[in-house]
């Protein structure tokens, strides 16, 4: 395993327009992919309307299948500068559409990560636009394993603690946080109790477009904040140093502890 994996966190200001995104989000892996080993883009990153609510119509009419023009358009970017890359999209799949961060390595898809729980709170109803997946998953670069959440899924802790049990040293969490009142502080609070809860890093890539908050962040494997991007549209880097983790776990055996506890059913008084 190596040591470090650099990550690029791009706080993408999403537009309505799929074209314009996708030439944003190849000319970010051009530029700033020079400086990381994985590039990492916001929930919706293939586009979200202005100041309108996202509907069915328009994630329909934008949506493609893990093998359209705009997940080739970022294999090939990626082939050719040989950085990885996390990419959110309205996936097309047998008459369905999720919410889908498809991970790519080297021009090779990978495969997707689809969001299991839709946001339906607070007057927000994904479930009326996306399918729910149903699986976690993790992925190895350079040796280390990392897994993959989307916006909402940060409020399950059993889905993270999932990802961590199966090795992860970081969870990425692709968002795109809506604004409100203390929305900001529960994005922060959420991603620091799930760093330190399974001593893993939690990286938060918000979404820049007005409707969110932004805010990207990254919490160290003990629920430091190491990184925090603000508002707009912005471009940070952080590094997962697995002796960190390592030291953390010492330290905390929450892992080791969680993973050999069994609780019964809770007393009823």
């Amino acid at each position: 395993m190596d040591a470090s994996t650099k990550i690029c966190l791009v706080q993408l200001d999403v537009s309505p327009s799929k074209a314009d995104n996708l030439a944003r989000v190849l000319s970010s892996i051009e530029t700033a992919g020079k400086d990381c080993d994985l590039i990492a883009f916001p929930e919706y990153a293939m586009g979200y309307p202005i100041d309108q609510p996202l509907t069915r119509k328009y994630v329909e009419d934008i949506a493609e299948p893990l093998e359209g023009q705009f997940i080739s358009a970022v294999a090939d970017c990626s082939k050719r500068t040989g950085v990885a890359a996390i990419v959110p999209v309205y996936e097309r799949d047998n008459g369905f559409v999720y919410n889908t961060a498809v991970v790519i390595n080297q021009g090779k898809v990978l495969g997707g990560y689809r969001k299991v729980h839709l946001f339906d709170a607070l007057g927000y109803r994904e479930s009326d636009m996306f399918r729910a997946g149903s699986t976690p998953l993790v992925f190895t670069l350079r040796g280390m394993k990392l897994g993959l959440v989307i916006c909402y899924d940060i409020r399950f802790p059993e889905l993270v603690r999932a990802e961590a049990l199966s090795g992860a040293r970081a969870v990425i969490a692709p968002s795109a946080w809506v604004t409100g009142p203390f929305k900001e502080e529960q994005w922060q609070a959420l991603l620091m109790s799930r760093a330190q809860e399974n001593t893993s890093y939690m990286i938060g890539v918000g979404n820049a477009n007005r409707a969110f908050i932004g805010r990207s962040a990254v919490m160290d494997p003990l629920g430091v904040k190491i990184l925090d991007l603000g508002a707009g549209d912005r471009i940070g880097f952080c590094e997962v140093d697995d002796d960190r983790v390592i030291n953390a776990r010492e330290m905390l055996p929450v892992l080791k502890q969680a993973a050999s506890t069994v609780y019964g059913p809770c007393i009823q008084m």
